[in-house]
């Protein structure tokens, strides 16, 4: 092997980067799709208790403005379980994931960019996506990219559930308060 040879192929050290980088990576997004479903289970349940006791003591609730804070309450609980659904949701893998660089394909070593091909197509795929190691660096890059855009994607909405969530509940309480106080 020849020197250029041996700096066109990946150093260990970049291999443990990428991967290091990449197990990170999936890492965040599993605690993030926990933190979702644990929004989600929990504002499910709250509304499942909630629900019976309202059915059951409507006329009390209409008389006391007590559907004020409800009202605050159940637009809480279903705005977090939207945003906590929408983390979970996966992704449209129908749009095949474009390479950032014109010159390199797209990478074929994530699933949404050939699932639906037959096995020679994908064969063939590899084949092309292989042949330089300056393209598995790029394919590389971009899928450690694309990682990376979901799980900004996830974290964001992840906040602003928790927000929500934090503020519906804050000012449900402060709003039955008032409701007691006033009526």
């Amino acid at each position: 092997m020849d020197t250029k040879q041996k700096k066109s192929k990946l150093s260990r050290e970049t291999v443990n980067v990428f991967r290091t980088t990449q197990r990170n990576n999936i890492d965040l997004t599993g605690i993030a799709d926990n933190k979702a479903n644990v929004l989600l289970s929990v504002n499910a349940i709250m509304l499942t208790f909630i629900i019976p006791l309202v059915l059951g003591n409507i006329d009390y609730i209409v008389d006391r403005y007590i559907f004020i804070p409800l009202i605050i309450f159940a637009a809480t609980c279903f705005a977090t379980i939207y945003l906590a659904a929408q983390v979970l949701k996966p992704s449209d893998f129908d749009k095949k994931r474009h390479s950032l660089d014109p010159n390199v394909k797209s990478s074929p070593f994530f699933f949404g960019n050939f699932y639906k091909m037959e096995v020679d197509e994908y064969y063939a795929f590899l084949r092309d996506g292989l042949a330089d190691e300056n393209f598995v660096k790029a394919h590389l890059a971009q899928d450690l990219y694309y990682i990376g855009r979901r799980l900004g994607n996830k974290m964001a909405h992840i906040r602003i559930a928790f927000n929500i969530f934090i503020a519906g509940i804050f000012l449900t309480l402060i709003s039955t308060i008032l409701v007691l106080i006033v009526f």
